[in-house]
């Protein structure tokens, strides 16, 4: 009986969860009520409260889980360094689907934190050092061109990501697998015929 009401629970949380989500990418964190969430949700507000004490605790979750996914596949960059020169294009390809499978398994959390105006200056900085770091690193095993700046490559790039995945994924017009073959196609080879 236990593991029945604790497994009842988790489906409510995971469900207040959801719905909170749907809330704040449809009408934004300010105009987002708990009434609201638990609307969508189909429980109550005394539910609500058994799992969260606030608005802000379920919005600081689900932005916790989402960054913390997010930090690690912006990390995924230092796969790379270990690997023979002629894996470092299919291992940057593997890389971006990854990421863009992250974002379109949670469309709606992507779609408010990439859009939140702090937090998402916030997580583009932290994003673009990451992947600045492991540029970098790439640079000296020979990965990537001695030339090229990793501070200005890293913030095109993770601004080029967000862009690629605002415009093409979240709409539906590109799968992750096609939007990782564009986005390896122009980040390993550039845009100018060799």
């Amino acid at each position: 009986m236990n593991r029945a009401r604790t497994e009842k629970g988790e489906q409510s949380r995971k469900r207040l969860l959801e719905a909170a989500a749907e809330e704040f990418a449809n009408n934004g964190y300010d105009r987002t009520r708990v009434s609201d969430i638990v609307k969508r949700a189909g429980l109550t507000q005394a539910a609500f409260y058994l799992y969260f004490p606030s608005k802000e605790a379920v919005y600081g979750e689900l932005r916790d889980a989402f960054f913390t996914e997010l930090r690690v596949l912006a990390d995924a960059g230092r796969q790379v360094t270990p690997l023979p020169k002629e894996m470092t294009v299919p291992k940057i390809r593997e890389n971006l689907l990854g990421l863009f499978r992250f974002f379109g398994a949670s469309p709606r959390l992507t779609q408010v934190f990439l859009a939140a105006a702090q937090e998402g200056e916030l997580l583009h900085r932290q994003m673009a050092k990451l992947v600045a770091e492991n540029l970098r690193t790439n640079q000296n095993a020979g990965h990537v061109r001695p030339e090229l700046s990793p501070e200005v490559a890293s913030e095109a790039m993770v601004a080029v990501l967000y862009r690629l995945t605002e415009r093409f994924l979240l709409t539906g017009e590109m799968t992750a697998e096609e939007l990782a073959d564009h986005a390896t196609a122009l980040l390993a080879s550039g845009i100018v015929s060799p």
